[in-house]
């Protein structure tokens, strides 16, 4: 018994002996010195994972190339930063105070993500901006409209007119389609702002004023070339209050912003006077 397990252990060891030689004699994979800058190196190893999945030889050296370039720049301002380090400057302060910043910052994220109700309805935008539209005077006039521009010459001219006419959710896709097929240029969105000067450009210089517009008037005019269809759905002059619609993603971005605040400042009080009462919290009078 004891003569068995005797020859066991010797043949265990034996096979592991000849299976550490069998490791020393496979050939390490190079790792290729790709620059150096003073006493740093850079190494093919460090550009792990940066090689698409499919990607040809020339792409690869592309990419090799193109951060090889990068990386030793970097180094050599680095290099000559590290030479003007103020006496007084410690990096280790500074480090520790970029730690803590990412540390709190990564946990505000996360409460955020977890807790922040994104929603923000329609009468909370009302009342931001009841309270707060006298902040927001336009500084140029603006309008919502329908613009669509195509040449005079085509064939279809009859069926845009139709169309036009009667400006259906379908006829709209009608219009946008044609226009697209003759290179022309249109704005059927009911709901987008323009600044009016823009929309002013798109007609022949000097066939109209946006000083004469007036909410839901229509234009079909033309010249040589082109036919343009243009209808007023709401025209604010300069200097009045930019109306509701207009500054509503601004107010639903604020009201969000101001929100969050909120929940990190409570969730901050309300820890800090939970271990106040732990007596995990000590002040000491200097």
């Amino acid at each position: 018994m004891h003569q068995t397990i005797t020859y066991s252990l010797i043949f265990i060891l034996t096979l592991t002996c000849w299976y550490c030689q069998v490791l020393q004699k496979e050939p390490v994979k190079p790792d290729p010195l790709l620059a150096e800058v003073y006493s740093k190196k850079l190494y093919l190893s460090d550009l792990e994972g940066m090689f698409p999945p499919v990607s040809t030889k020339e792409d690869s050296g592309q990419i090799i190339s193109n951060f090889t370039t990068r990386w030793t720049q970097e180094q050599v301002f680095l290099s000559e930063a590290e030479k003007h380090i103020p006496a007084d400057l410690s990096i280790e302060q500074l480090l520790k105070k970029y730690k803590e910043s990412l540390i709190g910052l990564n946990f505000q994220q996360k409460l955020i993500n977890q807790n922040l109700d994104s929603s923000v309805s329609e009468e909370e935008i009302r009342d931001f901006y009841e309270k707060n539209k006298d902040q927001y005077l336009l500084e140029t006039s603006i309008i919502r409209c329908y613009f669509v521009k195509i040449p005079g010459n085509i064939k279809e001219m009859k069926r845009a007119r139709e169309w036009w006419d009667d400006l259906t959710k379908y006829n709209k896709k009608r219009l946008a389609s044609l226009a697209e097929k003759y290179n022309g240029t249109y704005h059927l969105e009911d709901s987008i702002w323009h600044n009016v000067s823009e929309i002013e450009t798109l007609f022949p210089k000097g066939r109209i004023s946006a000083r004469n517009w007036t909410n839901n008037e229509r234009l079909s005019i033309s010249d040589n070339e082109y036919q343009y269809f243009f209808k007023v759905l709401e025209l604010v002059s300069k200097q009045e209050n930019a109306p509701i619609s207009y500054v509503a993603d601004k107010a639903r971005l604020i009201i969000l912003n101001k929100r969050k605040n909120k929940l990190i400042e409570d969730f901050k009080t309300k820890l800090y006077e939970t271990e106040l009462r732990k007596n995990n919290v000590k002040i000491y009078q200097p």
